[in-house]
């Protein structure tokens, strides 16, 4: 089992963690955000939390979570990596559209696709605000992005062209995965790669439940018949589903050579020093 650090990003600084909380810096812009894996005491002085400018906390209102906001971000917040420019910001579900240390997966496959003898056609289902896309097309995949979320779509979109990526061979699909990929089966569909970074939980706009243990393993089959011949890669991410990455090996082992297959955690080295919060957890294929 992998355990993979991202260690060269530039905007993004964990710069602590402890008693539920991670204090982080996105661009110079400072945070403090839940994370249930952070259950050790943090190492800064309390001085130093205090100094964050936004704080994802309960609120008075039922137990309702939102962000306190001390002092604004910066008119243009930006994230960047390589060559990806990303919009942040302060969403209601506590991220900022960017999750960093999926870094090591971009620039895993990133180096696939630029090995690849012909011009790759990658799958991204549950895309978000597309930095796994982006990442696969400024590596010169051409890309199907799914998500079912038009905030999140349009957001990809931002993201794109503040990447400089507006002429990339990337469709933008508004849809929901599982209908979609059965449609991409009907049509004799086929992809060189698949990226998939399912929820945990969730509901599509018609109020039907994602879950993962039911939805997922039938999905990855699914896909399987959209594969091509000789697939470049397959990648999936898993968080806050309460399962090892064993389970996600297991689960794309059936679908691909088991012996190719890896798994690990993706996590965050705090400033520092050598203390790590683990972050999510994944299965790809090919193993390195």
């Amino acid at each position: 089992m992998k355990t993979l650090v991202p260690s060269d990003i530039t905007d993004y600084r964990l710069l602590d963690s402890g008693r539920g909380l991670k204090l982080e810096s996105w661009s110079g812009y400072v945070l403090s955000r839940p994370d249930p894996n952070a259950v050790w005491e943090p190492r800064r002085p309390e001085s130093d939390w205090r100094r964050a400018q936004a704080v994802f906390q309960k609120t008075a209102h039922q137990g309702a979570r939102n962000w306190i906001v001390r002092a604004p971000p910066p008119r243009d917040w930006r994230f960047g990596f390589r060559d990806l420019r990303c919009e942040l910001q302060l969403t209601p579900f506590k991220h900022t559209g960017i999750f960093p240390e999926q870094a090591a997966n971009w620039d895993w496959f990133a180096g696939l696709i630029k090995g690849s003898q012909e011009q790759p056609s990658v799958l991204n289902l549950f895309g978000y605000t597309g930095a796994a896309t982006l990442a696969a097309a400024a590596a010169g995949a051409k890309v199907c992005h799914v998500d079912a979320s038009k905030p999140a779509l349009t957001w990809a979109n931002r993201n794109q062209q503040l990447s400089g990526l507006s002429g990339a061979p990337v469709r933008w699909i508004l849809d929901d995965c599982q209908k979609f990929v059965k449609r991409e089966q009907a049509r004799g569909a086929r992809y060189d790669a698949v990226i998939m970074d399912p929820p945990a939980f969730g509901r599509d706009p018609q109020g039907r439940v994602f879950k993962f243990e039911d939805d997922v393993p039938r999905l990855l089959r699914s896909c399987r018949d959209l594969l091509a011949d000789r697939p470049l890669f397959f990648l999936v991410n898993g968080y806050a589903m309460g399962y090892s990455a064993t389970v996600l090996r297991n689960m794309l082992a059936e679908i691909l050579p088991s012996d190719r297959v890896e798994c690990g955690e993706l996590q965050l080295r705090e400033d520092g020093g050598g203390r790590c919060l683990p972050c999510s957890v994944f299965a790809r294929y090919p193993a390195d």
